[in-house]
């Protein structure tokens, strides 16, 4: 609680035009232009009003230029979903929204943080991440237009099925470029080797993991399983103990997909510790659907385990 009161923070709401941010405590605002001297204005006033540590929301794209800027200024910086800050506010008891008001909301919402690692910068890491996200994005269109073809006219299905090599083709191309990054970054790639060892997890899913969960070894397995979205939340009051439920909205769709695939290989088609525990719960009655996340959630956290202490994988039961 010390660490609270004795640093201030500063919350930065970005827009496309302009740069709002505000300090806590305190609730001084400003407002400068989402420009290079707006930026640089930015930072000289955090600084003389002694702010050391800086929120800012995922605002599609628009913060990594102050993302990147506050940390090469040297600030300790947190980016949020918005719609914790949502909830901060409204747990708060306010209601109105504006740009000095999100900022205020912001600065005090990562007050609320001190013991909150914060981002680390990873130009290389996001480029990759960015061309995986890519990779998929036309996976998925070559799926659905692979399903459409089946149904059109003679007359049509020759463009579509250009238009599916085409897609073909890029995907190659963009494989290549990921596996080109991969391979250059010697301490990914030493990551991606060491995920490889793991059931079920071959070259492309490693990469995956990589890239898309760089905190995958550094806390608590726990944690890494709520990132992922498989991690069970009670749901008791008072003498009433409810059933345990996974809440994905706040994991990572890409990663919790590529890892679904990964579990259903190793605990279902091969032998290992995996499918043992596999067996084990649906033996005990629990639905396929359920062993499955308790797999997965079982899988992170080894992997977790497995990064941080810089072993390979064990079959030895857990």
């Amino acid at each position: 609680m010390r660490m609270t009161q004795n640093r201030r923070s500063g919350g930065v709401d970005c827009g496309k035009r302009f740069l709002d941010v505000a300090a806590h405590p305190g609730g001084e605002t400003a407002r400068f232009s989402n420009e290079p001297d707006g930026r640089t204005k930015l930072v000289a006033w955090l600084k003389e009003r002694g702010v050391t540590r800086v929120g800012l929301e995922a605002s599609g794209g628009y913060e990594r230029a102050i993302r990147d800027a506050r940390c090469a200024a040297g600030f300790d910086v947190h980016v949020f979903e918005p719609a914790r800050v949502r909830h901060f506010a409204r747990a708060k008891g306010r209601r109105a929204k504006t740009d000095p008001i999100d900022a205020r909301m912001i600065a005090e919402f990562t007050t609320t943080l001190a013991d909150t690692p914060p981002v680390v910068v990873d130009r290389s890491r996001e480029e990759l991440a960015k061309l995986i996200r890519a990779r998929r994005l036309l996976v998925d269109k070559r799926a659905d237009l692979a399903k459409a073809v089946r149904d059109l006219p003679d007359e049509a299905r020759t463009t579509v099925e250009a238009a599916l090599a085409g897609l073909s083709l890029a995907i190659r191309d963009l494989e290549a470029m990921i596996e080109r990054r991969a391979a250059a970054d010697t301490a990914l790639a030493r990551r991606v080797e060491l995920l490889c060892r793991a059931p079920g997890i071959g070259r492309a899913t490693a990469v995956t993991l990589a890239a898309l969960l760089p905190e995958l070894g550094g806390v608590s397995g726990g944690a890494r399983a709520a990132l992922l979205g498989v991690a069970p939340y009670a749901c008791d009051s008072g003498e009433r103990r409810g059933g345990r439920h996974i809440h994905i909205a706040g994991g990572r769709a890409d990663v919790r997909r590529i890892l679904h695939m990964a579990v259903l290989t190793a605990a279902t088609r091969a032998d290992g510790v995996l499918r043992a525990f596999y067996v084990r719960l649906t033996g005990r009655g629990k639905p396929a659907k359920v062993a499955l996340t308790a797999c997965m959630r079982k899988l992170i956290v080894r992997l977790n385990a497995m990064l941080a202490a810089g072993q390979t994988w064990t079959e030895a039961p857990a």
